[in-house]
């Protein structure tokens, strides 16, 4: 009777441990959901203060000087009272619009507060990959701009960040420091963007909706993974005491 009891607790513990096991994956599986959950509803709304903030700015203009003295805003409205093109483009590559491939046309502009980039527009990408769209003209600025802020992607070759053409230089990711060293010249600590309305699109890559859908759909799966692990549980602890 003895050797009887004793062979049952050998043959109990296996499975013990692997209920141990699936339960501590279970735990670390369900707290990673709910971490993304949680970063995803972060995300939301922060695109949510991105977009309350355009509209919120976009009542409102000040100069160039006044937004330097009372801290740059992204996406404020500025008036330059002074600016002119310094004969330095730049194209920004990648750039979609309405399912089209091309460039964002940034230009090097002097202004009395400072040294700038200036984005002109968008222009499509040639067939060729050696040829760059036709250069847009830059002899009259515009004096009013949005305040755009420079947020700063993943490089996986960061050597080879840019490239020298005729036609100016062409960039993977706008580097507001490596432009001012490879021009020698002091960089103020945004891009003034001419395009002065923005669609939501634009503004985000991704709307808040989108986000927060991410998030439910990441908290209904810790949810549903915390009632498997609930149920497997009882039902191992009704096997052992069969």
């Amino acid at each position: 009777m003895a050797i009887a009891k004793t062979s049952q607790c050998i043959d109990r513990k296996p499975v013990s441990y692997r209920l141990w096991l699936f339960v501590l994956l279970m735990v670390a599986l369900i707290a990673l959901m709910v971490k993304l959950s949680l970063w995803q509803w972060q995300r939301a709304e922060q695109k949510q203060q991105l977009l309350e903030q355009y509209l919120q700015l976009s009542q409102q203009a000040s100069s160039l000087q006044a937004a330097l003295s009372e801290g740059p805003k992204a996406f404020q409205r500025v008036e330059v009272s002074q600016i002119q093109a310094l004969n330095q483009l730049l194209w920004l590559d990648n750039q979609i619009q309405n399912g089209r491939v091309g460039y964002d046309v940034f230009t090097l502009a002097a202004t009395p507060q400072g040294k700038v980039l200036v984005r002109l527009g968008w222009q499509p990408a040639p067939m060729s990959r050696g040829q760059l769209p036709e250069a847009p003209r830059t002899e009259n600025l515009p004096q009013q701009y949005r305040l755009r802020q420079i947020s700063h992607s993943l490089l996986l070759d960061k050597q080879h960040w840019l490239e020298s053409l005729p036609q100016g230089l062409r960039v993977q990711q706008i580097d507001l420091a490596g432009l001012a060293a490879h021009w020698q010249v002091e960089l103020l600590p945004f891009v003034l963007d001419s395009q002065l309305q923005f669609s939501s699109e634009q503004l985000v890559a991704m709307p808040p909706h989108k986000h927060q859908a991410y998030a439910l759909q990441w908290l209904l799966m810790a949810i549903v993974a915390s009632g498997l692990t609930i149920y497997f549980c009882w039902r191992s602890r009704n096997k052992e005491s069969a």
